[in-house]
């Protein structure tokens, strides 16, 4: 008989093979935080913002986070999931956040979505594969315990509503590094070195790009910076106004978190030092195909405990 995860692989193996997802670097965390701060002297504003903070609040299941503390260290999992229509989809972003807002300092943890992990009931699976089977729960759980680490709050967006987003404030400008071309079954583009503006589409595109960048998967994340601090930019300017329906309606149907109005607030406030010097961790491995047939990612016993003690110490220290 087959497990729940056996199931889901099959089922996956059965569909036509995608590239990887958009994996932000700071995801709607810190979107959030600057859409609220940014609103709350905005009279009328502030009220839209907040009936569309209410909409899209999740508790965890089972998982009632206490109130958070001021200037306390805290975890936050972001996830970048691709939802469809009849197809729960799969958490093909994961990124753990870790902030200390005493020492003024935060790392970013980019999860590999092939990664192999033992969920909590002692399977072993591929990461992004726990939201298909028991959606953010499973997921929060299961990079609680292969980290040993508690986190209490996630935020999860819906990859298509990034690209959303982008439009609805009138696209974004970045620096690009170095001209590449990137071509899928949405978009054909030739990116030229220098200032660009892109679209939602073509801002995806960008941010997705990995082969042909000199420094990898480390060039993909400044890119995906870029993107996201060029976004956060437009939020923090008259664009919030100006399109507040459209960026509202944007994040109430592609968003959900368990992070309240104050908390969301208190975290964009507290750990803005942090958020400007976001220190980007890496697992190291390898990938192979495994006995089950199945091709993983498995992290270095190493590089997991050095990971491990990093997360543990940056947030104790005071």
């Amino acid at each position: 008989m087959k497990t729940h995860y056996e199931g889901v692989h099959d089922m996956r193996s059965r569909m036509a093979k995608r590239k990887p997802r958009l994996v932000w670097r700071v995801l709607s965390a810190l979107l959030l935080g600057i859409v609220l701060i940014a609103s709350t002297s905005a009279g009328l504003a502030f009220i839209k913002v907040k009936q569309t903070a209410d909409a899209f609040l999740t508790p965890l299941e089972g998982k009632k986070p206490k109130p958070l503390e001021s200037m306390q260290p805290v975890n936050v999992l972001l996830l970048g999931v691709d939802e469809r229509k009849n197809d729960k989809g799969r958490a093909d972003a994961i990124m753990l956040l870790s902030f200390n807002p005493k020492t003024k300092q935060a790392t970013s943890l980019s999860i590999p979505r092939d990664m192999q992990v033992t969920v909590p009931s002692g399977e072993k699976t591929k990461i992004n594969h726990t939201y298909a089977y028991g959606g953010v729960k499973e997921t929060v759980e299961t990079v609680e315990q292969t980290f040993e680490t508690d986190i209490p709050y996630y935020a999860k967006i819906n990859m298509d509503g990034l690209i959303e987003l982008v439009d609805a404030v009138g696209g974004v400008t970045v620096d690009n590094p170095s001209a590449f071309s990137w071509n899928d079954r949405r978009l054909q583009k030739e990116y030229e070195k220098g200032k660009i503006h892109l679209t939602g589409l073509e801002a995806s595109g960008y941010a997705r790009m990995r082969k042909q960048d000199p420094l990898g998967d480390m060039g993909r994340q400044i890119r995906q910076r870029q993107v996201l601090e060029a976004v956060g930019m437009k939020l923090a300017g008259p664009q919030l106004l100006t399109q507040l329906e459209k960026i509202t309606d944007v994040m109430k149907n592609n968003f959900t978190t368990n992070i309240g109005l104050d908390v969301a607030a208190q975290l964009a406030q507290e750990n803005q030092r942090g958020f400007e010097q976001l220190k980007p961790l890496k697992i190291d491995g390898e990938g192979y195909i495994a006995s089950d047939g199945v091709w993983y990612f498995f992290a270095s016993d190493e590089s997991m405990e050095q990971t491990k003690q990093t997360i543990a110490k940056l947030l104790a220290q005071s």
